[in-house]
């Protein structure tokens, strides 16, 4: 605001001038900078993503398997069936996410992520007991706003964590802690870049260089940052499936089959880092 306290006029006046010497000598510095980043990144991002693949592809194994050796009614209106098709669901977007990601989108992967977000823990709702009411809302599917909003999942989430206390608690045992603060704040981050919030547009803006990302980031810090998000959401994903998974496997079945999964993403994660500090210290030896 100005002295009298005015907002500034939103208009202003261009004036044509040619691309600044200073601005050309920082992009050519920072061609430079990513090339030498480039060749520390690259074999750590595709060793995290392979792994996220596999994990993927083990996931869509089980999945299939249901529909091919079980006489589930796919499109039914039963709590199984829904636990089915979200499934696949979440499967899909999680494909599409690791597209994006090996493509080296950057900020805009954050509006698949959203999405991803909301069914897992849709996905989890729906595998709690006593959470009727959003499975038939979902089976239902009618009118343009009745439908399983994020809120709603997250407060079957809250419900779930509560009984967990409790039974943690009969057995002398202390509590797991809460998830709901953190699943707002990853909730709000993503949902600001959906929303094309200001701050996440300037976020794609390199203002030195004078240059917009447009989907794919120039910069290996950037994308490597992504692929990192994406095995995390990779671990989402399989923690939500693989839960989803025991209606058709059995109680044992996360346990034997999907922590191991987790694991061996979090073992990737740790032996081939790709936080800045990590990528510098590899690119300067």
């Amino acid at each position: 605001m100005n002295d009298a306290g005015q907002k500034p006029s939103l208009e202003i006046e261009l004036r044509l001038r040619d691309l600044p010497a200073e601005v050309k000598r920082s992009r050519e510095l920072a061609r430079q900078e990513n090339e030498r980043l480039e060749l520390a990144a690259r074999p750590r991002m595709e060793a995290q993503l392979h792994a996220c693949k596999m994990a993927l592809e083990q996931l869509k194994d089980w999945h299939r398997r249901v529909a091919d050796t079980t006489d589930l009614q796919l499109t039914g209106y039963s709590r199984a069936s829904a636990i089915w098709l979200l499934t696949g669901r979440s499967l899909g977007l999680l494909d599409a996410l690791i597209v994006l990601a090996e493509a080296g989108v950057d900020t805009e992967t954050m509006v698949m992520g959203r999405a991803l977000h909301e069914a897992n823990h849709m996905l989890l709702a729906f595998c709690s007991t006593g959470e009727e009411e959003l499975v038939r809302l979902w089976l239902d599917d009618e009118g343009r706003h009745r439908y399983v909003r994020p809120k709603a999942s997250r407060g079957a989430q809250e419900r779930f964590e509560a009984k967990l206390d409790e039974a943690m608690h009969a057995q002398g045992l202390p509590s797991l802690g809460r998830t709901g603060s953190l699943v707002d704040e990853v909730y709000d981050r993503m949902s600001r870049v959906a929303h094309s919030r200001r701050s996440t547009c300037i976020s794609s803006v390199a203002e030195p260089l004078r240059e917009f990302a447009y989907g794919r980031h120039p910069s290996p810090l950037r994308r490597a940052t992504v692929v990192e998000w994406a095995s995390s959401m990779t671990g989402e994903v399989l923690n939500a499936v693989g839960d989803a998974l025991r209606a058709f496997y059995g109680q044992g079945f996360f346990v034997e089959k999907i922590a191991p999964l987790v694991g061996s993403i979090d073992a990737v994660r740790k032996t081939a880092p790709l936080d800045d500090e990590s990528l510098n210290a590899a690119a300067a030896s």
